[in-house]
């Protein structure tokens, strides 16, 4: 298979596919993620306007998987992975080991 036949399948993913997710890109989530993210953002933020505490902090929204994109944060987030995979693999050389 050539890379641009593994690129024009790719692009075919559906939204919420593992590759999209790995990858950070919007498609990352489905509409129903989005959807539920948004709904969540309006309660907490509708909850924060009626709580009458005028001292309190406007609620977080909830982190798209663009959001790390957008902040630089894909560094950090691909240097966490990497500690993962190496967890990962010094656990399995451990296990190889005392078999």
């Amino acid at each position: 298979m050539t890379p641009r036949k593994a690129a024009v399948l790719a692009m075919q993913l559906p939204s919420g596919a593992q590759t999209w997710l790995a990858c950070g890109y919007d498609n990352a989530w489905t509409l129903h993620e989005y959807l539920t993210a948004a709904l969540l953002d309006a309660v907490r933020v509708g909850n924060w306007q009626r709580s009458g505490d005028a001292k309190a902090q406007p609620p977080e929204p909830i982190r798209r998987p663009s959001d790390l994109r957008e902040t630089g944060n894909g560094q950090a987030r691909r240097a966490a992975k990497a500690r993962a995979f190496l967890d990962r693999r010094a656990h399995q050389t451990q296990d190889q080991e005392e078999a």
